[in-house]
């Protein structure tokens, strides 16, 4: 027996031996292939091939695990964050070795205010004399928003293209679960709170179809004039089009001056050819923004530093994911910006629908806490709402888009009861003893009752009354002044500024050039925040399991077309298992591509 044990006990030490060997010589070869940044070569009379053909997220701070492959390989090329994009496109404003950009689109998966940004940092690009030209085999709307700011227009001859406006979807649940026998029952503070109508109601109520309206027409009437002012035809003209539906064919297109031409892709280089004075016989180099990025160096000059706080996803309590707002991970990370003596200003920049009321309020704390020992610029990406929302009001000042999202100035809870599926059809009984009257408070096989329901009715007005105290204090109101235009209701940017929760229309870079006028600071550099992980880090934690089955879900659906389906599914789990009250906004702008590929 003994015989035994020594030779198990020596095969369990090789096999770990091995284990430990094998792990580390991965994260050695990954950690040096990480850090080993390939030399980009950028040849004379380049073009940069700007496809973003990814979901644009403001900054790529936890990739996936591609990541891995990506550090084995240094050619592999992934998506970058808009931070990467803008920067690249001022350095190529400059770059005499770069003579133009190609947006060489097919899709975009990103919301307006993004698109706004990069649209905005090309007209810019333009001012050095430089050209862009605009090619996809197929337009639809945001893809032509973010074209028409091309010098020229081009399309497939065989192509098609989609101008038909937008439309905001929302999914009901409500009939489905009274199928299943399933009741959700919401407590809500503000009659615009609409998270909640997606599993309590079969319709619309007329406050959020109301909210709906007034903001899908500001984004569709702020990205027609852009369209506009490019393409030099009337904002009626173009309503017109899109609800007539007499544009047809891409010749269609180009006659009613929407494209320039529509020519093959062979064309459009020959025509470039022409544009730069390069022989027919010659190549043109096509550099991706992706490997042009790659030379980015440190950003600025100087020993003083503005940190670039990200906060990006739902808010969440402690610990996340690296897809969310985690209240610990972001309160540790503004302390220790706070902290340090290098760091003059800091922008923090929210793309966030909310989430947890109580994790906004922690991240709200160490944000007021920042505030009062450096300047603090918020700067809204496509939605800062509800949380988003609530997490900016300690700021100095705070800069939106005319097509971000924000305000949802709201919270609510949701509780199912589940007595009708768990008792009548799958035969289910359940018996508590508790100490008193409401220690079951919560259960999801009963109902609530009067009494409990104006319990939790107290507990969501003292919140809301919270956020209300919040934003009073932060934009210096009064919380009645507060309360008029709160009430759960959702405003584009160009809306929220003439309301007083925006103070200034702008993107990241004007948040960062007032950040640096507060701190009266001429050179500097940037830091950004979270850092990046590594991809071994990266490869452990999906090893270790330590992402929770929701993401996994919404990211196996991801680009299907059911993703937010999955969400909204997803975020009735979370919810109502975990009986937290939320500060969330759950809308998103959808729009119809009628491609018949």
């Amino acid at each position: 027996m003994r015989f035994f044990k020594v030779v198990l006990a020596s095969t369990l030490g090789y096999i770990l031996a091995i284990v430990c060997i094998f792990g580390i010589s991965i994260f050695l070869i990954i950690s040096a292939a990480a850090s080993a940044k390939p030399e980009v070569v950028i040849p004379q009379n380049s073009m940069i091939n700007m496809k973003l053909n990814y979901g644009l997220q403001d900054n790529v701070s936890d990739l996936s695990s591609l990541a891995v492959i990506a550090a084995l390989d240094p050619s592999q090329l992934l998506p970058i964050g808009l931070n990467e994009i803008l920067r690249s496109i001022e350095e190529a404003k400059a770059d005499d070795r770069i003579k133009g950009i190609i947006l060489d689109l097919t899709t975009v998966a990103s919301g307006y205010a993004k698109l706004s940004e990069v649209r905005n940092k090309l007209e810019d690009f333009k001012k050095s004399g430089k050209f862009i030209y605009a090619y996809a085999d197929y337009y639809y709307y945001p893809t032509y928003y973010l074209a028409s700011v091309a010098d020229s227009v081009f399309v497939n001859p065989e192509g098609e293209m989609s101008f038909t406006g937008m439309v905001a979807q929302v999914t009901f649940f409500a009939g489905a679960l009274e199928k299943l026998g399933v009741e959700v029952q919401a407590v809500r503070a503000g009659k615009f709170k609409g998270a909640v109508e997606a599993y309590t109601r079969k319709n619309l109520s007329a406050e959020n179809r109301e909210q709906i309206e007034v903001y899908i027409n500001s984004v569709f009437n702020e990205t027609l004039a852009a369209i506009s002012r490019s393409r030099n035809i009337p904002s009626d003209k173009l309503k017109a089009d899109a609800d007539e539906l007499k544009l047809r064919s891409v010749q269609d297109y180009v006659a009613a001056g929407y494209i320039d031409a529509a020519v093959y892709r062979d064309e459009l280089y020959s025509t470039m050819k022409i544009r730069m004075g390069v022989k027919e016989d010659k190549k043109i180099p096509l550099i991706s923004e992706q490997k042009y990025a790659q030379k980015l160096g440190v950003h600025g000059s100087g020993s003083d530093r503005i940190a670039v706080v990200y906060a990006s996803g739902d808010i969440v309590g402690g610990n996340g994911d690296g897809t969310q707002i985690a209240a610990d991970d972001m309160a540790a990370t503004l302390k220790r910006i706070r902290q340090d003596k290098k760091i003059k200003a800091v922008v923090f920049r929210i793309d966030s629908r909310g989430g947890s009321s109580l994790a906004s309020d922690i991240i709200w704390r160490e944000a007021k806490l920042l505030a009062a020992e450096k300047p603090l610029i918020v700067s809204m990406s496509d939605v800062a709402a509800s949380g988003g929302y609530y997490i900016a009001t300690p700021a100095r000042k705070i800069f939106a888009e005319p097509t971000t999202i924000t305000g949802s100035i709201g919270v609510f809870g949701l509780i199912p009861n589940a007595e009708k599926l768990l008792k009548e059809k799958m035969g289910l009984d359940f018996e508590y003893v508790g100490t008193g009257k409401h220690s079951d408070i919560g259960r999801i096989d009963r109902a609530m009752t009067k009494e409990e329901r104006t319990y939790i009715a107290s507990l969501i007005d003292k919140i809301y009354d919270t956020f209300l105290s919040r934003v009073a204090e932060g934009r210096n109101m009064t919380k009645e002044q507060v309360n008029q235009i709160a009430q759960g209701r959702v405003w584009t940017g160009v809306m929220a500024k003439k309301i007083g929760l925006v103070d200034e229309l702008g993107g990241l870079d004007a948040a960062i050039a007032s950040a640096a006028e507060e701190a009266e600071l001429t050179d500097f550099k940037l830091r950004e925040f979270p850092k990046a992980k590594d991809p071994f880090n990266i490869l452990l934690r999906k090893m270790q399991g330590n992402i929770n089955w929701q993401t996994q879900l919404v990211e196996a659906t991801k680009n299907t077309g059911y993703e937010g389906f999955v969400k909204q599914l997803t975020d009735l789990q979370k919810w109502g298992t975990q009986h937290s009250v939320q500060a969330i906004m759950p809308y998103n702008i959808k729009v119809k591509n009628y491609s018949l590929r």
